[in-house]
């Protein structure tokens, strides 16, 4: 009876332990496509380097006619313009994005520390307004509020005393698009009125 018990436990054991080693097996010369299918991988590989590439005949990195319609570049959103608020310790900065993709994409979130460029002294933080939905190969406005802490309005007074705007980089950014979260080690550098 034992043997039959053991003999009944090794069958379980080799009904499912069998499909995992055959998988295995199957993609032992590249495990990343057993979690990882290859389609998946495609589109990931596809759209680093429409982040990473760049068009000679383009510097400015915006989409244009020339460019490939499937999304050849992605351009880091365009600074348009800014406004100072003294009351709530705030710059509200309008920003251009272009979706050079096929498919529409929604900027559900945009969160970035906001750090001094001259000093290195952190100012405090930025995000979005309002989440925007962009339709494909089209353009929209994107509102960020930079909020800044009681230290930085010393920095100010103190380090950027009688100017009028200071320059400021953009750092940990994390973006949320159609529910992809991204963080990036990039900086975004951009001059923003003080007064």
């Amino acid at each position: 009876m034992q043997i039959l018990g053991l003999i009944l436990i090794l069958i379980n054991v080799g009904a499912i332990l069998g499909p995992i080693a055959g998988v295995v097996l199957v993609y032992r010369s590249n495990l990343q496509e057993l979690v990882i299918p290859p389609e998946v991988q495609e589109i990931v590989d596809q759209t680093i380097d429409s982040f990473g590439s760049s068009n000679p005949n383009n510097p400015s990195g915006t989409p244009s006619d020339s460019d490939d319609s499937s999304g050849g570049n992605l351009a880091l959103p365009m600074y348009v313009s800014s406004s100072y608020d003294p009351l709530a310790k705030t710059v509200t900065a309008t920003f251009n994005f272009t979706n050079p993709f096929n498919f529409s994409i929604s900027i559900n979130d945009v969160s970035a520390d906001v750090q001094c460029h001259a000093h290195s002294f952190m100012l405090g933080h930025a995000a979005i307004s309002n989440a925007v939905d962009l339709p494909p190969m089209q353009t929209a406005d994107i509102t960020v509020v930079f909020a800044w802490t009681e230290v930085a309005q010393e920095h100010f007074l103190t380090a950027h005393a009688g100017q009028t705007t200071v320059n400021v980089d953009l750092v940990n950014i994390s973006i949320n698009v159609s529910g992809i979260s991204i963080e990036t080690p990039e900086t975004y550098n951009v001059d923003v009125p003080l007064f």
